[in-house]
Parts: C-alpha cells; sequence; structure tokens
C-alpha cells in the first residue's frame, strides 16, 4: 500500500509538471505579436538565471560539476529545451501549425516505443492497443483544424517543415529517455541541482542562440520600440512565467517524477500535456471543446491507461 501511495505521488508531480508544460503553448499565443525568436530567447535566459539564483540561494552552486556530466547536462537540455523549440519554430515557420501538432503529439507513442524496445519484459504487441487509441485520438483532436487549413500539401516547405518538426519529435523523445536514464543511474546528483545545471545550459544555449538571431534575422533590442507598454508588459509576464514555472518549476518536478517511474508510465503521463493545453486554450478563446476534440481526449486517456495496465502487468509478471 505504501509503495502504491508513492508511486501515485510521483506520478501526480508528473501530472504537475504536464499541466505546467501545457501552458507552454498558450504564452505564445497570448503574445502571438512578438517574434517567436524572442520569446525563445527570453524564456531560456530566464530558466537560466532562475537556476543560478535558487542554486546559490540553497547553497548547491558551490558542488564541482565533473566534465562527462557537465557535457551531458549540455546535451540533454539541448534537447529539451533551445534545440526542440527551435526546430519546432522551424517546422511551424514552413508548414503551418497542423502538421507540426500531428507530429509533436506523437511524443508519448515515441517515448513508450522507446522504452518499451529498452525494456525486455515489455511485450510491444501488448501496447500497440493503448497507442493505436492516443494516435487515433491525436488525429480527432486535430481532424477540425486538418479540415480547416487549406491543404495538407506536400511542396517543398511543407517536406522542410515535416523534416523540422520530426527532429523537434526526436530530440524531446530523447531528452524524455535519456533525462530519466540520467537521474535512475545518477543518485548523487539531487533534482534540483540537475535542474539548475540543466537551466545554466540553457542560458548560454540561448545566448548562442540569440547571437544568431541577431547575425542572420537581424533582431536587436530596437523591436520592442514598436510595442505599446502594456505589450511590453505582458511579454514580460509572459516570458518570467515561461522561464520560472513552465521551464524551471517544471523541470524539477519532472526530475523527481522521471527518477521513480518507468518510462513508459512516463509515457502515458506525457498524453496530459496536450490535455492541458487544450483545456487552456478553450478557457482563454472562452469556448467549450467540440465534439471531435472530446472524443480525442477521452480516447487519449483510455488509451494511456491501456498502456500503464499493460506495463504494470508486465512488470508483475516478468
Amino acid at each position: 500500500m505504501a509503495r502504491d501511495m508513492n508511486a501515485n505521488f510521483y506520478v501526480a508531480l508528473g501530472v504537475g509538471a504536464n499541466a505546467l508544460w501545457g501552458a507552454a503553448f498558450i504564452v505564445p499565443y497570448a503574445l502571438h505579436d512578438f517574434p517567436s525568436e524572442l520569446i525563445t530567447v527570453f524564456r531560456y535566459a530566464i530558466y537560466g538565471i532562475t537556476s543560478i539564483v535558487i542554486l546559490l540561494l540553497l547553497g548547491l552552486g558551490n558542488v564541482k560539476i565533473s566534465l562527462p556530466i557537465f557535457m551531458a547536462g549540455n546535451a540533454i537540455s539541448f534537447c529539451g529545451n533551445v534545440g526542440y523549440y527551435l526546430f519546432l519554430t522551424l517546422g511551424i515557420k514552413y508548414s503551418g501549425f497542423v502538421y507540426p501538432a500531428l507530429i509533436i503529439g506523437l511524443l508519448p507513442v515515441s517515448v513508450i516505443l522507446l522504452a518499451a524496445f529498452q525494456d525486455k519484459r515489455q511485450s510491444l504487441l501488448g501496447l500497440l492497443p493503448g497507442m493505436g487509441l492516443i494516435v487515433f485520438g491525436i488525429i480527432l483532436i486535430n481532424y477540425l483544424n486538418v479540415n480547416n487549413s487549406s491543404g495538407l500539401s506536400l511542396d517543398g516547405d511543407h517536406v522542410r517543415g515535416i523534416g523540422f518538426s520530426l527532429i523537434a519529435l526526436s530530440l524531446l523523445t530523447i531528452y524524455c529517455i535519456a533525462n530519466a536514464s540520467f537521474l535512475k543511474s545518477n543518485i548523487g546528483i539531487s533534482s534540483l541541482r540537475w535542474a539548475g545545471l540543466l537551466g545554466i545550459c540553457a542560458l548560454w544555449q540561448s545566448i548562442l542562440f540569440s547571437l544568431c538571431a541577431l547575425v542572420f534575422a537581424g533582431y536587436d533590442i530596437s523591436v520592442f520600440k514598436a510595442y505599446s507598454a502594456d505589450r511590453l508588459i505582458a511579454f514580460t509576464l509572459g516570458v518570467v512565467f515561461l522561464g520560472v514555472f513552465v521551464s524551471y518549476l517544471a523541470m524539477w518536478l519532472w526530475n523527481v517524477s522521471s527518477r521513480h517511474i518507468s518510462s513508459i508510465v512516463a509515457g502515458r503521463v506525457l498524453c496530459l500535456e496536450t490535455i492541458f493545453a487544450l483545456a487552456y486554450g478553450y478557457a482563454l478563446d472562452a469556448h467549450m471543446p467540440r465534439a471531435f476534440e472530446l472524443l480525442g481526449i477521452c480516447l487519449i486517456v483510455f488509451g494511456g491507461y491501456l498502456v500503464q495496465w499493460h506495463a504494470e502487468a508486465a512488470r508483475q509478471d516478468a
């Protein structure tokens, strides 16, 4: 009983992380008049600064980190933060929102598949029904958007956008698996300290990204002169929320959770990010979900429970 309560507690932390990550789609929607590159740079810069401040306040900043761990932190941070977001925005730029939404929505399935290949106790055939429901639910949620789009043509720009979106999905999948594996094999590094290290890595990567944006896209501080004071306040509040809560707090919650739950269960929990994002969108637009979206949400939830049920049954039989 105590073991089940502990497992439920760590799953709940994962749910909290996904509730915060779901808001990551809403802030750019509310700040639609600001370039996505600027939102990216300031989000991860604030994430890094927050990490440094908290590490110093808690006395965790004077711990020596070996070069292999620092390099691993940079790779994992790039996959889950700047790299993922960079390729996602490129995918949206070239192919619009429909293809990237469908592709990134497959994250729970890609995580479950990769985890199943790593865990010899899991039968891929047994996981297929749950994963199939998740995929079908994601397609249903996006059905009306696809229907209302200008067509799913496959010209050169669309192919590039799909390619960038697939890279973003691959990076995020690698992050989920590699981050959990690192935490489980390095119990001497606390989840809080690891979240801080990933934030510091995201900070210097965002600085590098901002230099690229300056050189190739021509952005500089003068772009802010085009906005009113109210919009600048909204931008500041938005990127602070993204950096402190959606990035740092969610990363810490996910680190604690993924250290104690299997990657397959983590894949099921990741389904909730899409559902939270939809719920926030409905609230922001003040409308109820449509029939296809409700059915899709139900299929995703039920598919996630099927996946977790099979994973737990396989562990008990092993």
